[in-house]
């Protein structure tokens, strides 16, 4: 249960919104779901245990998922923001229990039953995910990354809620190199020659 600075049953279902959002063309410059076996990898990472069906109709739903995702973070009130949520999960038929499994023996929630399509199943938790942060006042975490050229979501999972790049290895460490070589070449005297008669 420790680790997790938003909880145990947010974290992982906002990280799948970023991993998720960030297959996207507008966020990536490509498309990034290309197979079930991204859906794979993404669960994995944010141990979010339901199995895809390994089928292009859920490629396709998902990608159709992500796009409603990112145009949910993306609107401009969040009366908007409620509708297309409570739209999700009247959608999925989101209906919450509390469950262990093999993979996970600790009491948490799912938010769709067990015979729900793999779509249905991420579509509840990703709204949950998104309707906790905004109840819980803490919606802002998830940023976009500031950087030139990046345009990356990320959930920052810092105590201060600060951190302003999706990487600090990529995209923070180019900014701050950009900024050093920038007051190097400022704080560097001006040469100035006199010419020889």
């Amino acid at each position: 249960m420790a680790g997790y600075l938003l909880g145990v049953d947010v974290q992982p279902s906002a990280e799948m919104v970023v991993a998720l959002v960030n297959t996207s063309p507008a966020r990536n410059g490509e498309e990034g779901l290309v197979s079930s076996d991204v859906l794979v990898e993404m669960g994995r990472a944010a141990k979010i245990y339901y199995r895809p069906d390994f089928t292009e109709a859920e490629v396709l739903g998902m990608r159709r998922l992500r796009d409603r995702l990112d145009e949910i973070l993306r609107a401009d009130s969040q009366e908007a923001r409620f509708a297309m949520l409570n739209e999700l999960f009247y959608s999925a038929a989101a209906i919450p229990q509390i469950v262990t499994h093999a993979e996970d023996p600790n009491p948490h929630f799912h938010y769709t039953l067990e015979d729900a399509s793999y779509v249905d199943h991420i579509k509840g938790v990703t709204a949950y995910a998104l309707a906790r942060l905004i109840i819980m006042g803490e919606y802002d975490r998830l940023r976009t990354c500031e950087a030139d050229g990046c345009n990356r979501l990320f959930l920052d999972t810092t105590r201060n809620g600060k951190r302003r790049y999706c990487s600090s290895q990529t995209c923070g460490n180019r900014i701050h190199t950009a900024r050093y070589r920038n007051r190097k070449q400022q704080s560097r005297p001006s040469r100035t020659y006199a010419r020889r008669s």
